[in-house]
């Protein structure tokens, strides 16, 4: 399962490549950049692993290449404007993603931080909340950029409130997922699995290495 999600993950990097050559070679050069920088947040994962020792669960990195695939294949074909319920989608696949990463960044807080106790159903509700904090924050940038811009990036009030509709069902169904993995198993061993341990003396080694040199 875990060797078919990186080898699918894989895949959709090199896909994202392909498209970025793609608009070279077409002369599309709008969607280059958006690829590029695609393919570089997908690497991150392995980057972070690399150099700080911290390990993202396998479904978690499927997720963030499928997101941004999604993402590239729409801008790239046009999905966006020509396919109804394309924004929709990728607004609920970029939630989840987001509601997941908090789900992490959380856990962890409530493991290394001794004044902080965060039950389950706190969690739950923290990953939908922060989820469409998120959305809002994206919606409003969206607007500045259209007024300054001349763009139209969001096309009415509907399809500003369907956004956030989608924002919101991604954050329920990784809270409710979170919140069922924490009844069948323990922070503690979601937390070890990351290998936050070892991540923590890396970037204290890092942060040492640095004063020294000063």
């Amino acid at each position: 399962m875990k060797e078919g999600l990186k080898l699918a993950s894989r895949a959709m990097q090199a896909g994202m490549v392909g498209l970025a050559i793609s608009g070279l070679l077409m002369r599309e050069y709008t969607y280059i950049p958006a690829a590029l920088i695609a393919v570089f947040i997908s690497t991150l994962p392995s980057v972070i692993r690399r150099d700080l020792n911290l390990v993202l669960p396998v479904e978690l990195n499927f997720w963030i290449v499928l997101a941004l695939f999604v993402h590239i294949v729409g801008s790239f074909s046009g999905f966006y404007d020509n396919l109804p319920g394309w924004d929709h989608l990728t607004h609920a696949m970029s939630a989840s993603l987001v509601a997941a990463l908090g789900f992490v960044v959380v856990t962890a807080v409530d493991k290394y931080a001794d004044s902080i106790y965060l039950p389950p159903a706190f969690i739950a509700l923290f990953i939908i909340m922060f989820t469409m904090a998120i959305g809002v924050i994206w919606e409003l940038t969206e607007y500045l950029v259209d007024e300054l811009t001349g763009n139209h990036l969001q096309y009415s009030l509907t399809d500003t409130m369907r956004d956030l509709l989608f924002d919101t069902i991604g954050g329920l169904l990784v809270a409710s997922v979170g919140s069922f993995y924490l009844t069948h198993t323990s922070i503690d061993h979601f937390v070890d699995t990351l290998q936050v341990d070892k991540a923590k003396e890396r970037v204290k080694e890092v942060l040492e290495r640095r004063a020294r040199r000063k």
